[in-house]
This record gives C-alpha cells, sequence and structure tokens, in this order.
C-alpha cells in the first residue's frame, strides 16, 4: 500500500484557521491612540522650536549690545542714539550721525508684508552707526529701494511682517540728546558710558513686535509700543552688555510709572 509523502508543511486550507488581521475597531484604536500622541507631542515640539528662535534671538542682541560698547570706545565713550524720531538720520544723515539704525517715516503705508518691497518701508540698518561694528562693513548712504537684511538685526520669531521690517530690535528711547537722565537730561552728545548709573540694570535693546514698530527707539511711557515674547518671556540686554530673559509681567512691571526710571533713566 502507497501511503501519500509528508512534507512537513500544512495545506493552505489547514493554515486558514491560525491566520489573524485587524480589525476595523482595532485600526480605529491604532489610529485614535497615534492621534493622542501626536496632540501630546506637538505642542512639546513646538515649544523647542520657540525655545531654538529665542535663543538665536537673544545671540543677536548679545552681539548687538557689544557693537553698541565697541561704538562708544570709538566715540568719547558715548552710546549711539536710538533714533526716536521717524525720518530724522535719513533727512539729515549728518546731524543724527549718531542714530544707531536709520528709520524713515513710513507711517503712512500699510503696517503689512505687502508693503516690504514698497520704497521706504522697513528700518535701515546699514546706515546705522553700529553698522561698521557689528558687520565689518562700511555705513551705506541711503536708498529707499535697499531691501538687503543683515541677520543678527532680526529676531527669527517675528515673522513675515519683521522680516519685512529688517530690524527687530529698538534701542532705549531715553538714551536721546534732551530725554530724561537723573534729574535732568541727556546732553547734546548723548548718554556717556561713565556717567551710566548701574548699568547691568539699565535697559539698551529689547526685542520689539513688528506691529507698531515705527521706529528703531522704544520709549517705557510709549504704551502702544509692544515687545515680542519667547514663550512668555520678553528678551532684552542692557548697558554693561549683557543679556537676559525677563518673564513678561516683570517686564510690563518695569516700564510703570513708579519703576520705570530705575530701568530706563540711565542717570537715575
Amino acid at each position: 500500500m502507497v501511503r501519500p509523502t509528508t512534507t512537513g508543511r500544512s495545506s493552505v486550507r489547514q493554515q486558514g484557521c491560525s491566520v489573524s488581521a485587524f480589525t476595523l475597531i482595532e485600526l480605529l484604536v491604532v489610529i485614535t491612540v497615534v492621534g493622542i500622541m501626536a496632540a501630546l507631542l506637538l505642542p512639546a515640539l513646538s515649544k523647542t522650536k520657540e525655545q531654538a528662535r529665542s535663543s538665536a534671538c537673544r545671540n543677536n542682541m548679545k552681539q548687538l549690545a557689544l557693537a553698541f560698547l565697541m561704538y562708544s570706545e570709538d566715540n568719547e565713550d558715548t552710546f549711539p542714539w536710538p533714533g526716536g524720531q521717524p525720518g530724522r538720520a535719513v533727512n539729515s544723515p549728518v546731524s543724527y550721525a549718531a542714530d544707531w539704525c536709520a528709520s524713515p517715516d513710513f507711517a503712512s503705508l500699510p503696517m503689512s508684508p505687502s508693503s516690504a518691497n514698497l520704497p521706504g518701508f522697513g528700518h535701515n540698518a546699514e546706515c546705522g552707526s553700529i553698522f561698521p561694528s557689528v558687520t565689518s562693513q562700511p555705513r551705506r548712504d541711503y536708498d529707499e529701494s535697499y531691501k538687503q537684511s543683515t541677520d543678527v538685526y532680526r529676531c527669527p520669531s517675528t515673522g513675515s511682517l519683521g522680516e519685512s521690517l529688517r530690524v527687530n530690535y529698538s534701542a532705549n528711547g531715553w538714551m536721546d540728546p534732551g530725554k530724561r537722565f537723573g534729574t535732568g537730561v541727556v546732553g547734546p552728545k548723548g548718554v556717556l558710558t561713565t556717567a551710566v548709573s548701574d548699568a547691568s540694570r539699565k535697559v539698551l535693546l529689547v526685542n520689539e513686535t513688528p506691529e507698531t514698530m515705527l521706529t528703531a527707539a522704544f520709549l517705557p511711557d510709549a504704551y502702544n509700543r509692544k515687545v515680542m515674547l519667547h514663550l512668555d518671556r520678553a528678551n532684552v540686554s542692557f548697558m554693561d552688555g549683557h543679556m537676559e530673559s525677563i518673564p513678561s509681567k516683570d517686564f510690563a512691571k518695569w516700564r510703570s510709572p513708579r519703576d520705570k526710571d530705575i530701568y530706563f533713566n540711565a542717570g537715575n
């Protein structure tokens, strides 16, 4: 009697009873779990990205603060001027040569990224007094069609409008001649580094929001001007050159009638 040869493998029909697959319910459960995990991870990823942008912003502000100090060393220990009046360094470049950044008067233009290519829109770092210290390049004469930006003047969190403005930092507006200094006013040459009281507490630069930044000078009592917040903290550099990230509620107190002289009045 001939017996069938045994191959050691079961037939497809025999295997059929052991084949398994995901049911529709199981697939829906897996998709739901993946969705929940993504929802939990995305805020953490977003926070990490903003931390990186804030770090880049602080590094930029540190370089600019050092450039302010380098300028003062070459100019009889006098800080650059903040440039608080729109158009002044553009219309009178000799009279306002000390302005750290030149800002034409573009208040009549829409404060929008769509204005980026319009003549005269934005701030002109290349015309400012600290530009050679920042870039090792000579200052440029004002050109309303010049649109090239320098990365160190840019905060990566300010978006397309900030990119269009080309400068996202503002100097302490009380450093201008005639502004508050101690119980008097800043002299005609500007703020002397040697006359600053408690330089480690006096604001030099802030990272300003682009929406209302019509000049590169930040007045503490101009409450329509706001600072850019990175995870609810404001990046600030000080007159001794150091840099800090300040909780927003603390910076708001610095601008209060009680405290603004402490942090913005260089002679106080």
